[in-house]
């Protein structure tokens, strides 16, 4: 019984010794948002998977998008993708792609001079069948909260 308790104390004393020499590596917890983060530049419009339409794949690994002049090249620019099922996940950050990149059909863009981007899913964030999805406009690098509704789509 005493090994028991000089076992626990010994434990015990060396937990906080052992977390203080972390040195500070051990992030504390995130700070609240700043806002809401407003909605998206540059006329920016969802083209595929086509908005308000069930023919996503249930697979989907990017959604494509243009604006109306090139986003900044530091953009932090994403998606907050959430699904009726409940699950959600950050889209990654846009990335300049061609319009050939864009799998067909895809809506067309209203305006002309238009520059093309993708945000990849996380590989391991798969989107089940017959959900109705909605896509969040997101500035990453603000701290903000995403609440301005983009486009919705349902998968097949």
């Amino acid at each position: 019984m005493n090994k028991s308790i000089g076992a626990l104390l010994a434990i015990l004393t060396a937990a906080p010794l052992l977390s203080a020499c972390n040195g500070g590596n051990n992030p504390g917890p995130a700070p609240a948002p700043s806002g809401n983060c407003g909605g998206p530049p540059n006329q920016l419009e969802v083209l595929y998977p086509i908005p308000n339409r069930k023919s996503a794949p249930p697979a989907l690994g990017n959604v494509y998008v243009s604006t109306k002049g090139a986003l900044p090249t530091s953009n932090s620019f994403n998606f907050f993708l959430v699904q009726s099922n409940g699950g959600s996940t950050f889209t990654g950050n846009f990335g300049q792609i061609s319009e050939s990149q864009i799998p067909n059909p895809h809506a067309k863009p209203t305006y002309s001079g238009a520059v093309f981007y993708a945000t990849p899913l996380p590989p391991s964030y798969i989107i089940g069948p017959n959900q109705a999805v909605s896509l969040f406009w997101n500035d990453g690098g603000t701290n903000c909260s995403p609440h301005f509704l983009v486009a919705s789509f349902r998968t097949k």
